[in-house]
């Protein structure tokens, strides 16, 4: 039985026959527009080898004509321009094993003929995507990275990082010392400098040939572009970066607005946004790169009706969404021919939760990508209800009432403010300002759900479904094609006074303001039309579905156990109970990342909208919410490496503690759990700090012991005095992070705790523990758990 893409519904049709040679059963067709013989799949997906053999691109003399013609057709569709250019990749990789990940690097799009992959993270379950590319430009070279922090100096001691900088420093340059110019980072320059580069002041509009350009592309202006192309015509080298879907966030558009796609597309590669997932412990290794990688590549075997596996269509569909999303509207050269698939008739471009949109529907994938940057730029008037809409976020009855409202903002809280309103899908909000609130930087928001999809393997909604606009004068149209909640957002804290927004044509949604709104207006409002609604106090909002709002008898107690929950992470995090602005927390279809994560705002599922109503549940704390919650006030002196996962959880507990009633010492990581993870980590004698870093309860068990014996007062006073801390008193780095926090933690309990630590495996330093010698000893009889005492 095969497997084949059907193109008149984006589904996935099986048909009774025998396979080709060479194709299992769960092979599937990219795209059944006729075309030549399909490929073996085996062949379309290898990867390239670490050395290829003599006879790897040629079949052997004397071979069947028809084998013959079978290896050259592979080799058209199928030989990346990186296999053509092998002698590059050499080069660019020569003696790199691995380089470090900063932060969370972006993806690069791959797709024009001189351009290539030169290291690769992961994107979803099985498939790759660039996180470094490279392309010819003209008689010029470019080097892409996809984050910002691959031009810091301090990356080049991070594994092979400064290998990999030297290697596409010459490559770019095409000489082994060329001349460098950096504008824009004198610690880089002079870092490189050290390295034995000349490093020269040159303006940008004077660059010569054979000179190598390394600026962010985040510098870039839309000046720059011409003269940078220019320069790289005549044969500059470039070395830029770009953490791509860092600079979308607030929504501007990496297709749209971003001067270093309009450099980059010309010459085969641009910026994505999406994340580029480690393939190391730290990084990204150094190896085999799938073909279907390099977009162009991927679209050819497409158009030939390749035979592909799962997973290849995956990779190719990955490849081709990405290229799609990021591709300035004025592409030439790969953006018709993706816009070509349109043609195709009948495709499924509405996914929904029972009906999702998987990784295997190539066809489905690249035409909601494209419609989706589309939608990016249709003006308010011409936008339309999107189908999908009726899914999610949910339909606006059509018997509901428009009308006008009239929004007071306090400029002084930054973020997204609630108005209580909805816009319909395709319906045209008029929002109205102030003159003197034109300038302020802001915009009307529709839609809370900000998470996108892009990069996941299903989609079980539009993989984007909020809009925002710019406020530039006193009248403002808005309107999205999925419809939403409104907002005003507020870039940063104004000094102006409170500010009146008029809006026009909108629908009233369920909307409960703590301490303002009576119970008898809560009544009324919770049969709001709109398909969602909030509860918002100055500390906390829920964006919630109305069908559980309408449910809800008696907003006030449950939103004082939220203000108490967050209250408590407050006191525990030694900030104000008073907060710059409100934490926010939205209910989802689907997320971008996990069950549950943090930001702003924080977002989950839609099976926890009933426990987010439920005071009973409230009371007794909820570890999901509380570890998010948790994230979103770590601070980053106290959370070395291995823990981003655990300190978080402290402030879970603390709320768990102090309004369920729940200590630590009898909670999910109680004390006879920390005995047990204890003996078992330190079994095989010499304790495993790896290890210790990559499990977070077995790490939690330690931060529970100190806990027990020395309270949250203990913490309080530690975390309040890394608040403290000047600049220069900061740790930097692991070591001094893992130092400071036994050190600091030891003169508040006034105990040396140095022995414990080191029960635990950490790496302190001698002059750590020489520097807390004198303090009283804290034998380990008086340790909680592992001295056998569970109270």
């Amino acid at each position: 039985m095969t497997m084949k893409l059907n193109l008149q519904n984006g589904a996935r049709t099986h048909t009774s026959a025998t396979p080709p040679q060479g194709h299992g059963p769960n092979r599937a067709s990219v795209l059944d527009c006729g075309g030549p013989p399909p490929l073996s799949t085996m062949v379309a997906a290898s990867p390239r080898p670490a050395k290829a053999p003599e006879d790897w691109r040629s079949p052997k003399p004397g071979g069947a004509p028809r084998t013959r013609a079978l290896a050259a057709l592979i080799l058209s569709l199928l030989a990346l321009p990186a296999f053509a250019a092998d002698a590059d990749f050499t080069a660019l990789t020569k003696g790199v094993t691995e380089i470090a990940a900063p932060g969370a690097p972006g993806n690069i799009s791959v797709f024009g003929p001189s351009a290539f992959a030169v290291v690769a993270g992961k994107e979803g379950k099985t498939a790759q995507t660039a996180v470094v590319a490279a392309t010819r430009a003209g008689r010029g070279r470019v080097v892409a990275f996809g984050h910002t922090s691959y031009l810091d100096a301090d990356l080049l001691t991070q594994l092979d990082t400064g290998k990999f900088i030297d290697n596409a420093i010459s490559w770019a340059g095409n000489a082994p010392k060329p001349t460098l110019v950096v504008p824009r980072s004198k610690s880089l320059a002079d870092a490189l400098a050290k390295r034995g580069f000349t490093v020269a002041a040159t303006p940008l509009a004077q660059l010569q040939p054979g000179q190598v350009l390394l600026l962010s592309a985040h510098a870039l202006t839309a000046a720059d572009v011409p003269v940078i192309a220019k320069f790289l015509e005549n044969g500059g080298g470039f070395i830029t970066c770009s953490t791509g879907w860092g600079w979308a966030q607030g929504g501007r558009s990496l297709a749209n607005e971003f001067a270093g796609n309009q450099l980059l597309a010309p010459f085969g590669l641009v910026f994505g946004g999406n994340m580029a997932g480690k393939t190391t412990a730290k990084g990204y290794a150094i190896g085999a790169l799938s073909p279907l990688l390099h977009a162009g590549k991927a679209l050819d075997a497409a158009r030939a009706g390749t035979k592909l596996a799962k997973d290849d269509l995956a990779q190719a569909s990955a490849a081709l969404t990405s290229a799609a999303q990021s591709l300035p509207s004025d592409d030439k050269t790969f953006l018709p021919k993706l816009k070509a698939l349109r043609s195709q008739p009948g495709v499924n471009t509405v996914p929904a939760a029972k009906s999702p949109i998987k990784s295997d529907q190539l066809a489905a994938r690249v035409l909601i990508s494209l419609e989706g940057r589309d939608l990016e730029k249709v003006p308010p008037a011409e936008v339309k209800a999107h189908p999908a809409a009726a899914n999610f976020p949910g339909p606006v009855p059509t018997e509901a009432k428009r009308e006008s409202a009239t929004i007071t903002v306090n400029p002084r809280i930054p973020g997204w403010h609630s108005t209580g309103l909805y816009a319909a899908p395709g319906e045209v909000v008029t929002v109205r300002v102030p003159a003197s609130a034109a300038a302020l930087g802001w915009k009307i928001r529709i839609g809370a759900h900000s998470d996108t999809l892009w990069h996941l393997d299903s989609w079980k909604r539009f993989p984007d479904v909020t809009r925002s606009f710019t406020v530039k004068s006193a009248e403002t149209p808005v309107a999205n094609a999925f419809g939403g909640l409104l907002f005003i957002e507020t870039p940063k804290p104004g000094d102006a006074a409170a500010v009146k927004v008029e809006f026009a044509n909108a629908v009233r949604a369920p909307h409960y303001v703590h301490g303002k709104t009576t119970l008898a207006e809560w009544k009324e409002l919770r049969s709001a039309p709109a398909p969602w609604g909030e509860l918002e106090t100055k500390k906390i909002v829920l964006s919630l579905p109305s069908r559980v709002l309408r449910d809800l008898e008696d907003p006030v107690a449950l939103m004082q156990v939220w203000d108490e929950s967050l209250d408590l992470v407050a006191d525990l995090a030694a900030i104000p109970e008073d907060r710059p602005r409100a934490e926010r927390i939205v209910c989802d279809e689907q997320i971008s990342a996990g069950y549950m994560h943090s930001g702003y705002p924080i977002m989950t599922w839609l099976d926890m909208p009933p426990r987010l109503v439920s005071e009973a549940h409230m009371r007794k704390g909820d570890w999901g919410i509380g570890h998010e919650l948790g994230h979103n006030h770590q601070v980053g002196d106290w959370t070395f490496e291995g823990t981003g996962e655990v300190t978080c959880n402290l402030f879970t507990m603390y709320i768990i503690d102090r309004i369920g009633g729940t200590k630590p010492a009898n909670g999910r990581v109680g004390l006879p759990v920390v005995a047990e993870k204890f003996a078992k980590y330190t079994a095989g004698g010499k304790p495993d700090f790896a290890k210790w870093q990559s499990d977070p309860f077995l790490a939690l068990a330690m931060y529970v012991q100190l806990q027990h014996a020395f309270g949250w007062d203990a913490y309080k006073k530690v975390f309040a005095e890394y608040r403290a801390l000047a600049a220069s008193e900061k740790p930097k780095g692991t070591s001094e992070r893992i130092d400071q926090w036994m050190v600091r933690f030891s003169r508040t309990a006034n105990r040396n705790l140095g022995p414990f630590f080191q029960a635990w495996g950490l790496p302190v330093t001698d002059k750590a523990l020489a520097s807390i010698a004198t303090l009283p000893a804290w034998p380990k009889e008086e340790w909680p758990g592992t001295n056998g005492k569970f109270d």
